[in-house]
């Protein structure tokens, strides 16, 4: 995160000797870091609380990284290919980052029944929440084989074999499955079983297929941790903003598509 904020800060720059001295907070060579440059890096950090010896901190690194910079310059490594694609690429990047921003403002922000409705119909996350301990199986689905396996536990499984004789089968077969313990407030799990894992009792399993993997978890012990409406409310608004945001540059990509010349044309091969 501190790398980006630092590439960020590098992107916002300022006119090279423009800024007043009171606004500066370092110089390198002929070229001055500023306050705001500073500013929009702290921005950026996750933890908004910055101490002064993190600021202090952060200040050497944006004076590391503009020697780097300017001894970069000087060899033209700007210049080189590999170099103009990359920095072209973040240019691409960040202005795409920045439509999608765009659209996310212009959304309304959750109301408070739509909060209200989310906290309910979602009891394992809130009102029913817990902390799991949990034994956790992962079979990756990255060919075929795996597939075919997948699909064959999945249907002992459903014929309500033991755990035991469906891992123990598992070692059988080919490719890779992971077995772990883990503990796992009901947020970390995946959104579709936190419901579902809240009707579980010690002992019981619950399989999900998910993307690129079949996952099974069974309770060896929980916890309750509920959370009431006041301590949940900001972050379902926060999940349901971004939610929104998500959505709309989902139907604006669908508008662009549509009404935009594309044409695609095989990839050549290597």
């Amino acid at each position: 995160m501190l790398a980006a904020a630092l590439v960020a800060a590098g992107l916002a720059g300022c006119d090279r000797n423009a800024a007043a001295p009171s606004q500066i907070v370092a110089r390198v060579n002929a070229d001055e870091i500023s306050v705001h440059q500073l500013n929009f890096a702290m921005a950026q950090m996750p933890r908004k609380a910055i101490s002064n010896s993190e600021r202090e901190a952060l200040v050497e690194k944006m004076i590391d990284r503009q020697l780097l910079r300017q001894q970069a310059l000087s060899l033209k490594l700007d210049r080189r290919p590999e170099v103009m694609a990359r920095l072209e690429e973040n240019r691409l990047d960040i202005l795409a980052a920045a439509y999608a921003e765009e659209l996310s403002g212009r959304t309304e922000p959750p109301g408070e029944d739509a909060v209200a409705r989310y906290f309910s119909e979602h009891p394992g996350l809130f009102a029913g929440r817990r902390i799991y301990r949990l034994r956790e199986i992962s079979i990756p689905e990255d060919s075929r084989a795996e597939s075919a396996t997948i699909a064959q536990a999945e249907a002992r499984l459903g014929r309500k074999e033991n755990l035991a004789d469906v891992i123990a089968w598992l070692r059988a077969q080919p490719g890779l499955f992971f077995d772990q313990t883990v503990v796992r407030p009901a947020e970390e799990l995946p959104l579709e079983a936190a419901d579902r894992m809240a009707q579980l009792k010690r002992g019981d399993t619950l399989a999900l297929r998910l993307p690129g993997a079949l996952v099974i978890y069974e309770v060896q012990s929980f916890e309750d941790a509920p959370l009431t409406w006041k301590a949940a409310a900001p972050s379902i608004k926060t999940f349901l903003k971004n939610l929104q945001a998500a959505g709309a540059v989902k139907e604006e990509l669908r508008r662009l598509r549509s009404a935009a010349g594309i044409s695609k044309y095989p990839i050549p091969d290597k």
